[in-house]
């Protein structure tokens, strides 16, 4: 019962519950549950039970998905669930494990030093950096909502924050067994200065904001259209796939009378129902020349989620195209009037299988599977505003998954891009959960590199988030929208993050477990405790 209050409070602690400070008061009992097994086997066993249970109240969306995107049978479907409940956490059994190895001989409160704990959550931390995650969450994503201890992203990412939360609850743990307020007292201390360094930064955000800095107003077109198979099969392909674009053609349109006049359009992930500019049909090319005729007419940028085939390998790329109404000068070679950025960091099982280059079959086990072709990787392309006095705005474009890897839009953000542009497909997993918590995962990449972020989804959320996570407008899900956003453009801040990269989790892995192993001779932990020498 306690690992499971330990889940509960976990789950509503975030998206779409949001209770985020739960998470400060979730853990201890965990760590409690670990605690009083008799052996390393229970304490596993309850690490196992806190994963699933979790995993069941944060993640049920997976057998939707299962479902709906894989076209599995609704059995089937709850059956990958529970299996998916079982490796989703992999961080907590194994914790569990080393939790219980390293405090089997600590009996009372003198054995559990402030640096003892200390290690503990830096050796967590490391392990949930380093293990294999879907969906790379950590308990810090919770903090995605509060204003000033977010802002600590920028100093070593989420997993940062997620350090901050275990210690502390390592701390109300010793505290509430034995007592002991000098953990607590530290790691509180510790809390204080995360809070202080974020109402810093907070503030000196918020005064360049005052400051009046360049704006580009840019409309993203949430179309409310997830189910392209779906219209597919009620009205037959060719019929469906001009109904997709009539329909962002329309919203486009009307997104031009808008006031302030966007000076880029933003369609999202694979909006466009087919290959551009590789026409096979007479309907593909018609289509093309609907997409050209409007960027024309309408001198506006066009940028949109589609398809394009690389000629050699007659493989599919997940692509973002980025067409201008006249050809631009380009950074190498000649002008150009379309710029193409390939997905690559793809989503396994949704966009490849692992071992299907050397398996061909897996593609005739799983036709619904992408099976797309990795692009080189981040880049930074340029907007043509059309604006005198800020021509050009050099942007990071992201595709979906890969907005979950922090380096990814460092690299990109290290090249100078000074917009995140993240386009998404959240259709699949259906209206509840999956949306908000991606969402949430997504926020701290703009604080991390101090970068505004337009999100433009099919079905939401869309949403413009400012360099210090702030979200100053948001979408509903499965709604029609028009996203009209002005979005800031500030100077180029240093982070800690932006200069190292994504750099916490190694080493918080590598002095976490050096520490530990220190710790385990009795006399350093005699040297480290003043309360037992005295």
């Amino acid at each position: 019962m306690i690992t499971l209050l330990s889940a509960v409070l976990t789950v509503l602690a975030f998206p779409h519950w949001d209770q985020g400070y739960l998470i400060f008061f979730a853990l201890a009992p965990l760590f409690y549950s670990f605690s009083i097994q008799k052996n390393a086997r229970g304490a596993v066993i309850h690490g196992l039970g806190f994963a699933f249970a979790m995993t069941m109240g944060g993640f049920y969306w997976v057998a939707h998905s299962l479902q709906h995107y894989g076209g599995l049978p609704v059995f089937i479907s709850i059956l990958g669930l529970i299996f998916f409940g079982f490796i989703c956490q992999p961080q907590i059994p194994v914790f569990a494990w080393i939790f219980f190895h390293y405090t089997k001989k600590r009996k009372t409160s003198a054995d559990y030093p402030f640096v003892f704990l200390l290690a503990l959550a830096l050796l967590y931390t490391g392990i949930d950096w380093i293990m294999p995650k879907l969906f790379q969450d950590s308990f810090g994503h919770s903090q995605y909502l509060n204003r000033y201890m977010r802002q600590g992203a920028d100093i070593g990412g989420v997993h940062f924050l997620t350090f901050l939360i275990v210690l502390w609850n390592l701390a109300l743990w010793v505290f509430f067994k034995w007592k002991s307020w000098r953990p607590l007292l530290a790691s509180g201390l510790l809390l204080l200065a995360n809070l202080g360094y974020g109402w810093y930064r907070e503030n000196q955000i918020t005064q360049m904001l005052n400051q009046n800095p360049p704006r580009v107003t840019l409309a993203a077109i949430q179309a409310n259209i997830g189910d392209f198979d779906k219209i597919a099969a009620e009205k037959g392909v060719r019929e469906a796939a001009f109904k997709v674009l009539e329909s962002y053609l329309k919203l486009s349109q009307q997104a031009l009378t808008l006031t302030p006049k966007p000076q880029a359009i933003i369609w999202p992930e694979t909006a466009y129902p087919s290959v551009f500019r590789q026409p096979r049909t007479a309907a593909e090319l018609e289509r093309d020349q609907g997409v050209e005729k409007f960027v024309r007419q309408s001198q506006t940028p066009l940028l949109f989620g589609g398809y394009d085939t690389d000629t050699r390998s007659k493989q599919d790329s997940n692509a973002f195209f980025f067409l201008h109404p006249r050809p631009i000068p380009m950074n190498q070679g000649p002008e150009q009037d379309l710029r193409i950025y390939k997905k690559n960091v793809l989503l396994m099982f949704g966009e490849y299988i692992p071992g299907a280059e050397w398996i061909p079959q897996f593609k005739t086990w799983f036709p619904q599977v992408g099976y797309f072709l990795r692009g080189p990787g981040p880049e930074v392309l340029d907007i043509k505003t059309g604006d005198p006095q800020f021509p050009t705005l050099k942007v990071g474009p992201i595709i979906c998954y890969e907005a979950l890897f922090p380096n990814y839009v460092i690299m990109a953000a290290r090249q100078g891009s000074q917009l995140i542009l993240n386009i998404t497909n959240d259709s699949w997993f259906g209206k509840y959960g999956e949306p908000y918590l991606h969402f949430a995962l997504t926020v701290f990449r703009g604080i991390e590199t101090r970068l505004p972020q337009l999100r433009a989804t099919n079905t939401g959320i869309s949403a413009l988030v400012l360099p210090d996570g702030e979200i100053i407008q948001k979408t509903g899900v499965f709604e029609e929208t028009i996203f009209n956003v002005q979005v800031p453009i500030l100077p180029k801040m240093q982070t800690l993050v932006l200069l190292l990269g994504d750099w916490f989790g190694y080493f918080a892995l590598g002095v976490g477990f050096l520490l530990l192993e220190y710790l385990k001779n009795p006399a350093q932990r005699t040297s480290l405790n003043p309360q037992k020498n005295r």
